[in-house]
């Protein structure tokens, strides 16, 4: 057996840790988005001035619109009702890379017991996606991230898009909740095997009636098995279910890292997509398992297809890896490269561009943008719609070739005057990213 048993005395200590290292960011920038709209309530508060029914928003100024969306929640216990809190250190890293992200919160253990929290989330995701167009977000790319408990939350809400017994009637209702990814961090995912997956060194009594499992659920976790299976995600798992990364640390103290093997597991044997970064010698915290003295001893095992690959030290676990995988998940491409060709006359141009997805997942509609170098007016266009104001040229795909698929290209036209120079443009950005640029 492995030692693992704690006093009732020390629960609210391990309650307090799991809610303040699931959001702690040792070195976050300073929060920084270019609009902030805070406590938008996405449902009537429950009970009464309580905050579980609040969101906040984090909106860039640059990059594509329609803008891709990242929902937060911060690690808890379950304890607090203020699981937007962090957002804004997320945000810091997110909204410069093109994402707008929501904090959203939801009721606490001590408010509501499971499901309420997944129906709350439902509820704010539909309320996002009702609203998407006030905000200028795309309601076909939302993806959620969260610590902890809001990393179990996270992979709730991705794995159970469509279970109508998991919706709820908590606010907006008859917009669809469905995620397109997700990204979780050391989260519980099966309960009634905590206990037996905890540290050698011991670990928190997650059977006792006063765990944070036990108050999530109402009773004591052992007691009622068919309670705790239905807030289980490992049992949500099937083919049908978007992407997700997620990442636990083997020296995890609070919820053993075993809870994401298990998870993978399920996903590899369900022929689902997913990628698991172990992190050896990390404990419970974003710090940790994002700790550079780790970098080149995580393992990375990833699933596509039903079919399993494992890579050592290889990818770190940065913001950068994690946008990547974000934009992959959304289909938005995650590298690319631009050939562009011309044709010209006195006065004139005729330009061929051709798009190569030089990633491995598809992209699934796209936005090619450029700035001109000289003084070039486009007056035409064919297999794409290209729009100018000022120097700046945007190119969306038309309904034919809105998909480029892995190692795939498609391209378009247009016909432009100029006067002066009709230089080549320096960079083209494909939904955001920087491609390689070829002249043809």
């Amino acid at each position: 057996m492995h030692a693992r048993q704690r006093t009732a005395s020390i629960l609210g200590m391990v309650m307090t840790m799991l809610a303040t290292l699931g959001v702690s960011l040792a070195l976050a920038p300073p929060a920084h988005a270019d609009q902030v709209i805070t406590d938008i309530a996405y449902a009537p508060a429950q009970p009464a001035g309580s905050r579980g029914h609040l969101l906040d928003l984090y909106l860039p100024s640059g990059g594509i619109t329609p803008r891709p969306l990242v929902i937060w929640h911060s690690g808890s216990a379950w304890s607090s009702d203020d699981g937007k809190a962090g957002a804004a250190d997320i945000a810091a890293f997110l909204t410069s890379r093109g994402f707008a992200v929501a904090g959203v919160s939801v009721r606490s253990s001590a408010q509501a017991v499971f499901p309420a929290q997944v129906h709350d989330v439902k509820a704010a995701i539909r309320w996002l996606r009702a609203h998407a167009a006030d905000y200028q977000l795309d309601p076909n790319r939302f993806a959620m991230m969260g610590t902890s408990s809001g990393g179990w939350l996270t992979e709730m809400a991705t794995l159970t898009g469509g279970v109508a017994s998991l919706e709820g009637t908590v606010g907006t209702t008859g917009v669809s909740s469905a995620l397109q990814t997700g990204l979780a961090f050391f989260s519980p995912t099966d309960f009634l095997q905590m206990n037996a997956q905890n540290l050698p060194t011991g670990g928190l009594d997650h059977d006792s009636p006063a765990s944070p499992e036990s108050m999530l659920i109402g009773c004591a976790i052992q007691t009622c098995p068919d309670k705790v299976a239905l807030a289980n995600p490992v049992n949500y798992v099937d083919s049908n279910d978007p992407p997700i990364m997620f990442l636990h640390g083997q020296a995890d103290f609070l919820v053993p890292h075993g809870q994401s093997v298990l998870l993978y597991n399920k996903i590899k044997t369900s022929c689902g997509n997913a990628q698991f970064i172990s992190v050896p010698g990390a404990d419970h915290g974003l710090s940790f398992v994002m700790d550079p003295a780790h970098f080149g001893s995580q393992t990375s095992y990833t699933t596509t297809n039903c079919y399993g690959t494992t890579q050592g030290g290889s990818p770190n676990p940065t913001w950068d890896t994690f946008a990547n995988f974000l934009r992959g998940g959304l289909k938005m491409g995650t590298s690319c490269q631009v050939s562009y060709a011309t044709t010209t006359w006195s006065d004139g141009f005729t330009a061929s561009v051709t798009i190569r997805n030089t990633g491995t997942t598809p992209i699934d509609r796209w936005a090619l943008t450029w700035s001109w170098p000289g003084n070039q007016q486009v007056t035409g266009a064919w297999n794409a719609t290209v729009t100018q104001s000022g120097t700046q040229a945007t190119a969306r795909n038309d309904s034919n070739n809105a998909v480029i698929g892995a190692s795939s290209s498609t391209n378009f036209g247009f016909q432009a005057t100029y006067s002066g120079t009709n230089a080549m443009p320096s960079e083209f950005r494909l939904n955001g990213i920087v491609c390689t640029a070829v002249s043809g």
